[in-house]
């Protein structure tokens, strides 16, 4: 038989904002659950980029963790959890991911340059499933900002997470020219070969984009 905070994740799943806030009502309580890794009820409704979800949920939050606050951009929130305890830079949600990483993939860029200032690794990867760099993160998220701020804080270009990727490679697949062009001024290798042997360029091709096209033919001469 299925608990009160497995119907309350399926229901997150399912995309139900209605739903969700209706339990929610009858049970408060289930505004702190986590899931079997351990991950927010509120985590959990963010990564469906749903905003009523999400809403659904944080309103009923007394008060948002490290992760939480990363990934809304919440500065206060964030400030006084960091000082409070600065190793929290280094913590990792139940799914593997720094602060840093949810702040870059939500292009939360006051988040990302608090936290790279409170000495966040621009460098760290994933222990997930996704075991990329918070770089990884904001290129497949197509944050060309974010990208910015992490290259400037030294992050690697050409970091690889599962299956070969660097964040060329994110970038090129979504079509994302002005990524790509950052991210070539800031080093990435454009001739970067994936694990299933699939160039930059290929997936430039299979994005259909020309700016980004042209921007790996270019680079690489």
């Amino acid at each position: 038989m299925a608990s009160a905070s497995d119907d309350l994740f399926a229901a997150i799943d399912a995309g139900d904002a209605d739903r969700v806030g209706a339990m929610l009502d009858a049970d408060p309580s289930l505004a702190m659950a986590r899931d079997h890794e351990g991950v927010s009820a509120l985590l959990r409704a963010r990564y469906r980029l749903d905003r009523a979800l999400a809403e659904a949920v944080k309103a009923r939050v007394a008060a948002l963790d490290v992760f939480e606050a990363a990934t809304f951009g919440d500065l206060d929130r964030l400030a006084v959890l960091l000082e409070a305890d600065p190793g929290l830079t280094d913590r990792r949600s139940g799914d593997g991911f720094t602060a840093l990483h949810l702040a870059a993939f939500f292009g939360q860029d006051g988040a990302v340059r608090l936290l790279l200032a409170r000495g966040a690794d621009p460098d760290a990867h994933g222990t997930g499933w996704m075991t990329g760099t918070p770089l990884n993160s904001a290129a497949s998220a197509g944050h060309a900002a974010t990208v910015v701020l992490l290259l400037e804080a030294g992050a690697d270009p050409d970091a690889v997470q599962r299956g070969g990727w660097t964040p060329l490679h994110s970038a090129a697949h979504n079509g994302d020219a002005r990524t790509v062009e950052l991210l070539l001024v800031g080093g990435a290798n454009p001739a970067a070969i994936d694990d299933e042997g699939r160039s930059v360029a290929d997936m430039a091709a299979e994005s259909g984009d020309d700016a980004t096209i042209r921007a790996i033919r270019a680079a690489r001469g």
